[in-house]
């Protein structure tokens, strides 16, 4: 009877069983999809986080300080000539653009060599000689003469003076005495006409002596720095 009853219950286990029913509770399939709906669930999204963009560094331009103007660099050493308007006279009154009767007006050149010890001081070796003029005897003269200079803003033009000693020969009627020597100075500008060229005007007493006539120059000429 007790084997009839066991055979009968083990039938009916078996019937429920292929008949879909769930015996042993949730499948261990089950219980992992059940897990990973839950992580899916509880994980939070990921969130990008946006870098910020570099900032530009503008830099300050910087100020150039002002370059201080130099002079060009020339040779202090200098030649020129000049064609000149030479004039004697009894008394210090010499016209040198016309003749007069009382005096010797004579047509010359001038050679010049010069130095410049420095910007504002140089010194000059002069020598001219009357080529055309009323008197047959021609003028000559010769002069050693420091030149202080001084430039006229920023014109390019220096104003100078000369300041020396000379020889001259005398050739006006009246006091004539031949070679004499003495004092002489005179003043004048300078224009820089390129680098090493410059155009220069000046007006010389070559000489005057109480016992001499007066002889004057007019020069305009050019040099040229080497």
């Amino acid at each position: 009877m007790k084997l009839k009853t066991s055979i009968i219950a083990i039938a009916a286990l078996s019937s429920m069983s292929f008949a879909g029913g769930d015996i042993g509770g949730v499948t261990t399939f089950e219980t992992g999809d059940v897990v990973a709906a839950e992580v899916e669930a509880v994980e939070p999204e990921p969130q990008v986080v946006q870098q910020p963009e570099p900032q530009k560094v503008v830099e300050t331009p910087k100020k150039e300080e002002p370059k201080p103007v130099e002079k060009p660099s020339v040779s202090p050493f200098y030649m020129g000539g000049a064609i000149t308007s030479m004039g004697t006279r009894t008394d210090d009154r010499v016209n040198l653009l016309s003749s007069e009767d009382n005096q010797d007006l004579q047509l010359g050149l001038t050679g010049v060599v010069g130095y410049d010890f420095m910007d504002y001081l140089g010194a000059e070796l002069r020598a001219a000689m009357g080529v055309a003029g009323d008197k047959n005897d021609k003028m000559k003269q010769v002069g050693v003469y420091l030149k202080p200079q001084y430039p006229i803003a920023d014109t390019g033009i220096d104003i100078y003076g000369l300041l020396g000693y000379a020889w001259a020969n005398m050739s006006d009627s009246g006091k004539m005495t031949g070679m004499n020597n003495g004092f002489s100075y005179g003043a004048g500008l300078d224009y820089g006409v390129t680098e090493n060229i410059s155009v220069f005007t000046d007006l010389v007493n070559y000489l005057k002596d109480d016992d001499t006539n007066s002889q004057w120059g007019a020069n305009l000429g050019i040099k040229y720095n080497f």
